[in-house]
């Protein structure tokens, strides 16, 4: 839900300190909760209300909405703890910015926004264009519906995503299961590179590691979940239906992790953890379940993506080929072997460049 559900709020989306003093006591109480994440302290909401209110600034005269998407746009992001014992933001922020007309130079705008803003706030900031005639036809896919049941309208109308189809919850394509592998895939393919060269890592790129690892314990949950039937955007709603998962490979270590991910997602203890986590090992181990987990999600979609047609003019033009497959098909394949060190159909390259686009 976005912001209109914490009570009163400013025109930009921010819920100042002056409105939280001015609520009836009970949402005086809520309004205490913290609100971008399960655990942050007031300081940390303050800091993300601060680096929204920039990326506002520098947005809004482009767009007529901004919608923060993500965990932070749940309200269940990552408090990341410092060495200092001072949380600070630790998810991306991925927002949607809805325009009358959408076309290269809008893109373009954005993109140089995203750049700048990231510079600036020292945390990558994501904007996704979308033309406000095209939210009511927006595809069911894991992104809108997340967009469409848990995010936070940082400015303009907060009821602008009324506008979108009301997708049941119970129904999530499967095939949003294998594209959100994909991407975990691709994670792992970072940590392969890296481990790669001998030299040390340092702490930072630990930390960024044992965040990806977790991601894809995430994944391997949120998948199994898809699988079921039983995906929720609230991870304690998905926890208590997590034993409903059914079988899957290598059930044991899918259950245990997803535990874990969400426990250091909610508490964002990294430093915690660093002295005695093994990356190549926690890796490789990683790396082995997805490569049994993943050829067996895919056997649970059932169906092709996308109109043979449609793909036929992509693959012409990504691949050069005649297939009217969608091109991701092909990826979700490439991205097993890759990581299995086995015959792939497309160098690492051409993936990396074919999951940017179609991921």
């Amino acid at each position: 839900m976005g912001y209109a559900a914490r009570g009163k709020r400013e025109p930009d989306g921010i819920l100042t300190d002056s409105l939280r003093d001015n609520l009836p006591s009970t949402l005086q109480d809520e309004s205490r909760m913290a609100i971008y994440t399960q655990t942050g302290s007031e300081k940390l909401d303050a800091k993300i209300d601060a680096d929204l209110r920039q990326i506002m600034q520098a947005a809004e005269p482009y767009s007529i909405a901004g919608i923060l998407l993500g965990g932070y746009g749940r309200g269940d992001g990552t408090p990341f703890m410092g060495l200092d014992g001072i949380q600070q933001p630790f998810n991306d922020y991925d927002l949607v910015v809805v325009v009358e007309h959408l076309n290269r130079s809008v893109r373009r705008t954005f993109k140089n926004l995203e750049s700048e803003l990231s510079e600036k706030l020292g945390i990558p900031v994501d904007l996704y264009p979308y033309r406000r005639s095209h939210l009511s036809h927006c595809e069911f896919s894991l992104l809108n519906y997340e967009m469409k049941y848990g995010h936070k309208v940082i400015w303009g109308d907060a009821g602008i995503l009324n506008a979108m189809p009301d997708y049941p919850k119970d129904a999530i394509p499967r095939s949003e299961g294998s594209r959100l592998l994909l991407n975990r895939g691709k994670l792992l393919l970072d940590i392969k590179q890296r481990l790669a060269d001998p030299s040390p890592l340092t702490d930072e790129e630990r930390i960024r590691f044992i965040k990806f690892i977790h991601k894809v314990l995430l994944a391997f949950g949120d998948a199994s979940l898809i699988a079921a039937g039983r995906y929720d955007i609230s991870y304690a709603v998905k926890e208590m239906r997590f034993p409903d998962i059914g079988l899957c490979p290598d059930r044991n270590y899918v259950v245990e992790g997803y535990h874990k991910a969400i426990e250091l997602k909610t508490r964002g203890n990294y430093y915690d953890l660093l002295p005695n986590y093994d990356i190549a090992a926690e890796y490789e181990v990683a790396r082995t379940v997805f490569v049994h987990f993943m050829p067996w999600y895919r056997k649970q979609v059932s169906g092709g993506e996308g109109s043979p047609l449609k793909n036929l003019l992509m693959n012409l033009k990504w691949r050069k080929c005649l297939c009217t497959a969608h091109p991701r098909e092909s990826l979700y394949d490439a991205v097993t072997n890759l990581l299995q060190g086995s015959e792939a159909t497309m160098t690492e390259e051409e993936f990396r460049r074919m999951q940017r686009r179609f991921s």
